[in-house]
């Protein structure tokens, strides 16, 4: 089958945890304001579950996102696999994005690399050790360019 490498996303960074505390303000706010209108209780319950599962959906994806090279494959998993794309295909790895770039999102900061392929899948990640990622795609796939950004 291949070795297989497993890297973690990186902590959050300031900009990320912004985000993250904003989210979870607004869904505390509504389950305050939830509560305070005296609803059903079945409606509380349900908005209660609703909030919850939203809560844990948000900690587990920081706490949970793998990135995995395994054979020539590329793989997110967040509990299961999200995402894979053959590294043959990757084209360019650009270094010092934002996060608002590319179109699969499982970074945890900003200034993460985008992985581009030839199927115009990209990919937005944030492995804990940037060089040794390289360093592991470079391996499989040679031809991968490696554009750094400095902003």
């Amino acid at each position: 089958m291949g070795e297989k490498t497993v890297f973690r996303n990186k902590k959050m960074d300031s900009v990320f945890k912004g985000l993250y505390a904003g989210v979870f303000m607004f869904l505390a706010c509504i389950a305050v304001i939830s509560f305070l209108q005296d609803e059903d209780p079945k409606v509380l319950w349900a908005m209660g579950t609703v909030i919850g599962f939203l809560m844990f959906v948000l900690i587990s994806g920081v706490l949970k996102v793998k990135i995995v090279i395994e054979a020539s494959f590329l793989r997110i998993y967040y509990f299961f696999k999200v995402y894979e794309t053959d590294i043959l295909q990757i084209t360019k790895i650009r270094k010092g994005e934002t996060m608002w770039s590319g179109f699969h999102k499982y970074g945890t900061g900003t200034k993460g690399l985008i992985i581009f392929s030839k199927f115009k899948n990209d990919l937005y990640i944030t492995p804990e050790n940037e060089d040794f990622f390289y360093h592991k795609i470079l391996e499989i796939n040679p031809d991968v360019v490696i554009e750094k950004i400095e902003k």
